[in-house]
């Protein structure tokens, strides 16, 4: 065979090759379906625990009141326990009716929640002896009235406008004169109280000073690159640049924040927000949680914002809120299209004691008289006001503290509420 035969041979070949690969190249579309699947929550563990509806949203408050008379629980572990008893008490011959705001009575016991919550949320809370199709309307607050003639009590869950309640009767008699004991009797579990704000929604505090340990714990944090295997579907493909702490998949981002202790999840695709029925969102948003098991310490039910599909839980320690500037309490999703659009959640872990100091902090009448007088505050604006503990780290940042303090839920927003400040401000300007 020729030299020039070869040649051509070769370069024939070589340009049948060429034409092969630019076929496969154009021809060859990726499957982008997988890289762009919403469905992304991969089953994870990060350290925590998996919980029910009825572990995670409770009431705030129990208040006892009989004629002037108000009490509750000073220890909010004896309130969980009571309303553990009271969840457990069946509730016979429901009816869903009109109603004319809180019941007409001198005598009853209120349980509060701490924000509105769907009616559907009932038959996860109490014990029904029928079963029952929960109305559409949301409710805060319950009430037990006493039938001293039957000797049976009456529950009545009453929606957020006052126009519509759900009741039952609890028929057993020990249960009546365990409640009938708590009104009557100078029960060592309960203190006294004291009612603010309006009468349609009060807000109720302790009379007297409050005594509350200031505790200094072990602080531990949680690894940053487990939430990659549960927020992201394909975590290959997720790029970190470690100089700025932020991981993407080139459509959904996580940022850590905050020295390391806050994450940052958004998923930009999910633009469109279609309101989601409250407790379908609950549902989505406790099972997502789930799935990664992020329920690392204690935390709990605090609001669902049906406007913008957003749900937060918050931190509790010893029965008490825990609070933060820097929102390192807060578990926060917002859900769009069905899809988790964002997700921002504090990586701390709180773990053993090493110190507790006894506190004061002052009476719920100090509180009220200082924010009666404070001419930055209207009052009609604040809705709830809780004892609760203000978290900070200390320098070495493998160690935090839990002060005592007062907070108040004002605008929307939770502030804390310094009365020494308040009053080095009145004495400044001359006050009284």
């Amino acid at each position: 065979m020729k030299y020039e035969t070869v040649k051509s041979f070769i370069l024939f070949v070589l340009v049948g090759i060429s034409f092969l690969l630019s076929f496969i190249l154009w021809s060859y579309q990726p499957n982008y379906d997988s890289f762009s699947d919403t469905s992304y929550v991969n089953e994870v563990d990060i350290g925590g625990a998996e919980k029910t509806k009825n572990e995670l949203v409770e009431p705030i408050e129990i208040i006892f009141r009989n004629d002037e008379k108000i009490a509750s629980f000073i220890d909010p572990i004896e309130r969980q326990s009571f309303y553990k008893d009271l969840a457990s008490w069946v509730l016979y011959d429901y009816q869903i009716n009109d109603a004319k705001g809180r019941p007409k009575s001198d005598e009853y016991v209120e349980i509060i929640f701490p924000s509105a919550i769907p009616a559907d949320l009932v038959t996860n809370l109490f014990t029904f002896n029928d079963h029952l199709v929960p109305p559409e309307w949301s409710f805060e607050r319950v009430f037990i009235t006493f039938n001293d003639k039957s000797q049976t009590l009456k529950l009545c869950i009453l929606s957020v406008d006052g126009r519509k309640q759900i009741t039952a009767t609890i028929e057993k008699s020990d249960t009546y004169h365990l409640l009938l004991s708590f009104m009557k009797e100078n029960n060592h579990l309960l203190h006294e109280y004291m009612a603010f704000g309006s009468q349609k929604e009060p807000v109720y505090l302790p009379k007297e000073k409050v005594q509350l340990p200031r505790k200094t714990l072990v602080a531990s944090s949680i690894e940053p690159d487990l939430f990659i295997n549960a927020l992201f579907s394909n975590p290959s493909y997720v790029t970190p640049n470690i100089r700025e702490a932020y991981f993407t998949d080139g459509q959904r981002g996580m940022r850590i924040v905050q020295d390391g202790r806050l994450l940052e999840f958004i998923n930009p695709l999910q633009a469109t927000v279609k309101r989601l029925d409250p407790i379908e969102l609950l549902d989505k948003s406790i099972n997502n949680i789930n799935e990664h098991k992020g329920w690392t310490n204690n935390f709990l039910f605090e609001n669902i914002d049906s406007s913008l599909n957003n749900v937060k839980y918050r931190l509790y320690y010893d029965g008490y809120p825990v609070f933060d500037r820097l929102n390192l309490t807060v578990i926060e999703q917002e859900w769009r299209e069905q899809e988790l659009y964002k997700y921002t959640r504090p990586l701390i872990r709180i773990g053993n004691l090493l110190n507790s100091t006894e506190e004061e902090i002052p009476s719920g009448e100090e509180v009220i008289h200082s924010l009666e007088n404070d001419k930055n505050i209207n009052v009609e604006n604040i809705k709830d006001i809780q004892v609760g503990y203000s978290l900070s780290y200390l320098d070495d940042a493998h160690s935090l503290t839990l002060e005592p303090s007062w907070y108040i839920l004002y605008q929307g927003e939770w502030l804390k509420f310094d009365i020494a400040d308040y009053e080095k401000d009145l004495q400044a300007k001359g006050g009284d």
